[in-house]
């Protein structure tokens, strides 16, 4: 028997759905009914799947490198929908004159379509995943009141899909399925860690092929240069208050590690099994292989 009273995080439930507490309910309804554009572009993740990084990357291509002032901030110029509602993100202008920026965390069949808007979906190993996110939860303590909650706790949790924004697995299947759309650039966190200068490249080409590849490149790789040093963690960790709202010192900071395989820190021997074997569940072998081997 345990000693102490378990604490729980603290949701808002949107219709069975659970979001961080706090997010007006208006907006997830009316986000969830927003007419997607052609000119849109989503960035689509499970939450602490590398958004925030992506988000920054996209922008900086289509800036030419100048990263977001210190006057603006990513979440107004890349706004969440399910948080902002479909009124905000719909009176956006668009970015470099080419597309309106969005972030979701909603699995692909909640998530707006266009045939002709661009979706960019980013993966995550689980195991990085749940150890980021119980950092993120017990860190926002606006949202969730967790900041004594234990990793046990949140781990059976998110096991069971019973965390903000739903089930990881849910997700990532959802989005695997369309993996070769056409309108989708599927990613994988590793990868992009692995090979940043070639994710890049990628994402400019998913962009436009005929404008950004050439322009990252051009004047020796100026622009390419100055995007990995401003998407490098340790710039944004330098400024976090562009990427996310303040927190107090002695919590954890939105961006943190950004790690792959530091997920050792808290997990045991059997909650690692645990994962693995839902992850066989979900995944076929040839997912698995075009996911990489830190899956």
């Amino acid at each position: 028997m345990k000693d102490h009273e378990t604490v729980l995080p603290a949701y808002t439930n949107h219709d069975s759905f659970l979001m961080p507490k706090g997010f007006p309910v208006d907006g997830f309804t009316s986000g969830l009914k927003y007419q997607a554009q052609p000119n849109d572009l989503f960035v689509a993740t499970y939450p602490k799947c590398g958004t925030t990084w992506t988000q920054h990357i996209v922008h900086l291509i289509l800036n030419d490198g100048v990263p977001v002032s210190s006057e603006e901030r990513l979440d107004q110029l890349f706004p969440h929908l399910e948080e902002v509602g479909a009124e905000f993100v719909a009176k956006r202008p668009l970015v470099a004159g080419k597309y309106r920026l969005i972030k979701t965390h909603m699995p692909y069949d909640m998530t707006p379509q266009n045939p002709d808007a661009k979706y960019i979906f980013v993966a995550r190993n689980p195991k990085d995943c749940v150890v980021s996110f119980f950092h993120h939860t017990r860190g926002f303590v606006k949202h969730y009141n967790f900041s004594k909650g234990d990793f046990d706790t949140y781990f059976d949790l998110f096991c069971d899909g019973k965390v903000d924004f739903g089930d990881y697995f849910a997700c990532h299947r959802s989005w695997l399925d369309h993996r070769n759309d056409r309108n989708v650039l599927f990613l994988t966190y590793e990868s992009m860690r692995a090979k940043t200068r070639e994710t890049i490249l990628k994402i400019a080409s998913f962009l436009d092929p005929e404008i950004y590849p050439e322009r990252v490149l051009r004047n020796d790789e100026e622009i390419l240069h100055l995007i990995l040093r401003h998407s490098s963690l340790d710039s944004m960790k330098k400024d976090p208050l562009r990427w996310s709202s303040a927190r107090p010192p002695d919590h954890t900071p939105f961006i943190r590690k950004g790690n792959v395989g530091g997920w050792d820190e808290l997990l045991k021997a059997e909650q690692v099994d645990r994962l693995d074997r839902r992850t066989r569940e979900v995944f076929s072998k040839e997912e698995l292989e075009f996911l990489g081997d830190k899956y």
